[in-house]
């Protein structure tokens, strides 16, 4: 609880930043909480703390807020590139994203409730890379805030083989 205050109140200054708009200024969120995960650990409060963190970007005056819970792969990926075009047209894009992470050579990857990593080679069609999301983004005129509150444990290290090279995953 004590980790949601504090992206809260950071969230907050940065929105307070923001609450007088400029004319016509378009202000889009994405907020997803991947709680309910199929093949790893669940987690409690993703989905919880997504719809807290949409419901402030309401009361804030966001144009568009966005918020999804326990998504699967193919409707995470759709849902980020529908926000990339909504995105494009905005001053300000934010996306906050709350459930399980994962880097895997470097790469940093969201996962959807359905991931399974069988290899570190499966990351790049199981997963949603951070650098997706971040292209996805970059359009918005004015502003692009990414909000990772991403376990930092990867719960396919025992389990994931290791590519040629000595990947890791972590």
């Amino acid at each position: 609880m004590k980790r949601l205050a504090t992206i809260l109140c950071g969230l907050w200054a940065v929105l307070a930043f923001f609450s007088e708009p400029a004319p016509a200024q378009k202000r889009v969120a994405l907020v997803v909480g991947n709680s309910a995960y199929q093949n790893v650990p669940t987690l409690a409060n993703p989905a919880n703390d997504a719809n807290a963190i949409a419901d402030m970007h309401r009361k804030n005056g966001f144009d568009v807020v966005e918020a999804k819970t326990d998504l699967g792969n193919t409707d995470f990926k759709r849902l980020i590139r529908e926000f990339g075009a909504v995105a494009a047209n905005a001053d300000i894009a934010v996306l906050y994203f709350s459930g399980h992470g994962i880097d895997v050579n470097g790469v940093n990857y969201l996962l959807p409730v359905d991931v399974k990593l069988v290899s570190d080679l499966d990351a790049e069609d199981e997963a949603v890379s951070l650098d997706r999301v971040m292209r996805m983004l970059e359009p918005a005129k004015r502003m692009r805030v990414v909000i990772l509150d991403a376990s930092r444990d990867n719960s396919f290290a025992r389990s994931m083989r290791r590519s040629k090279g000595g990947a890791t995953a972590g």
